[in-house]
């Protein structure tokens, strides 16, 4: 029988582990720094030798402290652990000493003499010595937890949690174990995309193992509990995260595999290594001695061997709907049953979502398209710009609603899996079609056929969309029957009235909204009446009190209180009704389309709508689904190919014609000053006009305009991440580079917490670096204007064209605190012929008198953005001046 551990024996063991930590830690630090210094020695060295320094000094202290400890063990037992122990140390002592003689090699600069051979063989080498250290990391390991197992705890409670963590940190390490670095990140070699799908259901399944434990545990033992679930959690959101991220963009190389696979590491130790071994730790106060776990390190290969990425499209094969017919039951729906729908639910929104991406940068894309299709000869025109890399198909959501419909009758499961599995399909196609177009535009072959078969995949993609938009409300209704079959288990609950009431109006703006949506795609005979959308508006909102008497108003600052969805649904819902009330004709795709705007009030109904039903804790209610614009493909009236182009249709918005299009632009007035501003003692006359739109003018030429000085000053704020901003933006710059000329220049400034210069100024015709710097824009943090302003001034300055266009355009969705300081520089500047331009992407027009303010204050221009005039209104600002002649 198995004697209890004593804390002696625990120290001395754990004195192994946490050596073995240090080690893994420095290790890790070495495959790190080989890693960012390989592609430097693959590359041409005109520019200068790629530098080296060992980023580590091994640690002795780990060592020399477990070697003492272990006298607290049995001589057999210390004997044998200090031999794997020793083992371990001279694997990464021979580590290191590669690290090291890298380091000296380019001290010595022998480089010179051998032309990088001995660092190729190095590097080469090392993944040989990490397979080593792993091993004898493993022997170490093993020891450990046959000599623990000899000598465990009996504290039950603490036991069960200590091997269910453990076991769950074996699972996800099986998974690293499946995986290895490529230091050749820019060969695409494949990563174990099927056993990471695999892996997130057996991690969801466990942590709802979890969830529904409840160990007893003291604290702060207890805690750790806690922070390992989560931990699980995090873990399980990345998994999805990098399954859905893994589109035709990061199936170019391995940098996206890469990127997973640290993640997953950091998370691994940074979580469930870390928070299990701090459980061991609190346990001793509580007399529970544990064995802790030994971090995971990463393993690299050089692969150079690059894996098929054939791209063909091919028709989603669809799957007949058979409506559900569910009779009524007697009993409330099952809390399982109905988070089964919410799955569904959950999916079909972020199948929205992606939609929402990709129509925005096909309608975009289409935009220059219809431009290139006019053109008789492409020599003096760049190439045109693809980038959808912001859509991908919502892998996980799809999986989780698989695998939760378990809770659901088979027949039911069946129907709604395959009305799931269409839309998947749908959204699938239309990646391969993208990616399709993406091709055709690298390689140019739009030029030998005029895009034709670019049109033709645009029409293509036009149908999915609606039949995607189609199904998924052919979807829901089948949810929504499911759930109407059940009745409410508190029928009396001012949850329920208020919910029912909400539910009423918000399907009430539903069926409006799509008679609207009739009216835009052909059916001009449509009318419409709001007045059941208004009665119910003022029900609501006369009842308020009575609905939802007994339900706490923590305040409207708070984002748990009801009160706040439950106010704002009915006030949008009235903007809804008045903007459907002057339905009218669209006059031109580059306005404002009508639609948008009611599409947009209902989406926010929905939010709204959503957010109650997600705070009613004593009812369920649920939720309903985002509704996408309607998509058009665009035309030049002188197509060339007008012939082969699909006829328009009821559900085609007519072609644009690229002459209205330039007239139809809403312009800035001139300003008509002509002070003398002073910058480098040269004097300069000040034109501040827009001449977008003049007669006869090409929109896209920049003949007799200025030379660009443009900056790009561009807010990567959290708030930022949504495709209707700055992806949006992104699109545009790409689009516009064609119709620039090699003496403009960009610069491209990011800031959320602190400003950062991602581009300096090159020449707008340096494509491959404005598309690198704008593929690198991701959003994070918080918005820090004023020092991204100051950064900004300073670019445009040290840059600074004599009588050329200079001009920040700062692109952000809210207001600021603007310091004193800031107001000056721009004041200033704006004297010396630098100007302010600001773009904004915030909710509703007008939303911000700030930064209007701030505009004026930079005799900038100042502009609302949504997708119809973001193109236009980033050409508007590169021919802001006109050359003095």
């Amino acid at each position: 029988m198995a004697q209890p551990i004593t804390a002696t024996q625990q120290k001395a063991l754990n004195a192994y582990v946490d050596y073995a930590n240090q080690s893994a830690t420095e290790v890790k630090q070495v495959v790190q720094s080989v890693l960012a210094y390989y592609p430097g020695l693959q590359q041409q060295r005109s520019w200068g030798a790629p530098q080296y320094t060992c980023p580590v000094q091994q640690e002795e202290y780990y060592y020399t402290t477990t070697l003492n400890l272990s006298k607290g063990l049995a001589p057999g037992v210390a004997g044998s652990l200090n031999a794997k122990l020793k083992e371990l140390r001279a694997a990464a002592d021979k580590i290191d000493a590669n690290c090291k003689a890298l380091d000296t090699y380019h001290k010595l600069e022998d480089y010179k003499q051998d032309n990088f051979a001995k660092a190729n063989e190095l590097v080469r080498a090392l993944p040989l010595l990490l397979h080593d250290y792993k091993e004898k990391q493993r022997v170490l390991q093993t020891e450990l937890e046959a000599v623990f197992k000899k000598a465990q705890s009996t504290m039950t409670a603490y036991k069960n949690a200590d091997n269910f963590m453990r076991s769950e940190i074996l699972r996800e390490r099986y998974l690293l174990d499946l995986w290895t670095l490529n230091a050749q990140e820019n060969i695409p070699t494949g990563w174990p995309v099927e056993k990471l799908e695999q892996s997130i259901i057996e991690t969801d399944q466990q942590l709802s193992i979890m969830e529904k434990m409840n160990p007893v545990l003291k604290y702060p033992t207890s805690s750790m509990w806690g922070s390992f679930q989560s931990g699980l959690s995090s873990i399980l959101e990345v998994k999805r995260s990098s399954l859905n991220g893994y589109n035709f963009e990061a199936r170019k190389s391995d940098k996206y595999s890469n990127d997973v696979y640290l993640d997953l590491i950091n998370y691994f130790n940074g979580t469930l290594v870390s928070d299990y071994n701090s459980f061991i730790q609190f346990a001793v106060g509580d007399g529970y001695y544990g064995l802790k776990m030994i971090q995971y390190f990463p393993l690299f290969e050089v692969r150079s061997e690059p894996v098929s990425n054939t791209i063909q499209a091919k028709p989603f094969a669809d799957i007949p709907r058979v409506p559900i017919t569910i009779e009524l039951q007697k009993t409330p729906l099952p809390k399982l049953q109905f988070e089964s729908l919410l799955s569904y639910i959950n999916y079909i929104n972020e199948t929205w979502r992606q939609m929402r991406n990709l129509q925005s940068s096909l309608e975009s894309f289409s935009s220059s398209a219809s431009y290139f299709r006019t053109l008789d000869s492409y020599e003096k025109h760049g190439p045109l710009h693809f980038d959808y890399d912001n859509y991908n198909i919502p892998k996980a959501e799809y999986q989780k609603a698989i695998a939760d419909s378990k809770n659901l009758s088979p027949v039911i499961a069946k129907s709604l899996n395959d009305e799931a599995t269409v839309l998947e399909r749908i959204l699938t196609e239309l990646d391969e079609l993208s990616a399709s177009i993406a091709i055709q535009v690298s390689e140019r072959a739009y030029e030998k056929d005029h895009l034709d078969k670019i049109y033709a995949i645009l029409e293509r993609q036009r149908v999915l969309f609606d039949e995607w938009d189609r199904r998924k409300e052919l979807f829901y209704e089948d949810i929504r029957k499911v759930f109407d079959a059940y009745p409410t288990a508190n029928p009396s609950s001012s949850w329920y009235i208020s919910g029912r009431a909400l539910r009423n109006l918000t399907e009430l703006d539903h069926d409006a909204l799509f008679k609207a949506k009739a009216y835009y795609t052909g059916d001009s005979t449509i009318q419409i009446s709001t007045g059941n959308i208004d009665a119910a508006v003022r029900d609501v909102i006369a009842r308020e009190y009575e609905n939802m008497k007994g339900i706490q108003k923590i305040g409207r600052n708070n984002g748990l209180c009801p009160y706040t969805p439950y106010e704002d649904l009915p006030e949008t819902s009235r903007s809804l009704s008045e903007a459907i009330k002057e339905l009218k004709p669209a006059k031109s795709s580059r306005y404002e389309h009508p639609y948008h705007t009611m599409v947009y009030r209902y989406n926010d109904i929905v939010d709204d709508y959503n957010k109650f039903c997600e705070l009613s804790v004593t009812v369920l209610h649920l939720p309903t689904i985002h509704q996408p614009e309607l998509f058009s493909v665009k035309y030049a009236s002188n197509n060339r190919a007008t012939n082969n182009r699909t006829p328009v249709t009821k559900n085609q918005e007519p072609s644009v014609d690229k002459g209205q299009q330039q007239q139809q632009v809403v312009t800035k007035e001139a300003t008509k000053t002509t002070a003398k501003v002073l910058h480098d003692t040269v004097y300069i006359e000040r034109r501040d006009t827009v001449y977008i739109g003049m007669p006869g003018e090409d929109l896209y030429s920049m003949e007799g305009y200025a030379t660009n000085n443009m900056i790009l000053l561009l807010d990567v704020s959290g708030s930022m991440n949504t495709a209707d901003k700055l992806p949006l933006l992104k699109n545009a710059v790409m689009s516009m580079i064609s119709m620039m000329r090699p003496e403009d220049k960009v610069s491209i400034l990011s800031f959320s917490d602190k400003p950062k210069v991602l581009l300096e100024s090159v020449s707008f015709k340096d494509e491959g670096k404005i598309t690198k710097a704008i593929n690198n824009l991701k959003s994070s943090g918080k918005t820090n204007g004023n020092a991204g302003l100051k950064l900004a001034y300073k670019t445009a300055d040290e840059n600074y064209i004599r009588g050329g266009n200079n001009r920040i355009v700062l692109a952000t969705d809210g207001e600021f605190a603007t310091s004193e300081e800031t107001l000056q520089l721009i004041r200033q500047f704006s004297r010396e012929d630098i100007f302010l331009t600001i773009f904004n992407f915030g909710k509703g027009v007008g939303s911000s008198k700030a930064l209007e303010n701030l505009a004026a204050l930079g005799k900038g221009n100042y502009a609302h953005i949504t997708k119809e005039n973001v193109d236009i209104s980033l050409i508007r600002e590169a021919k802001s001046k006109r050359v003095n002649r």
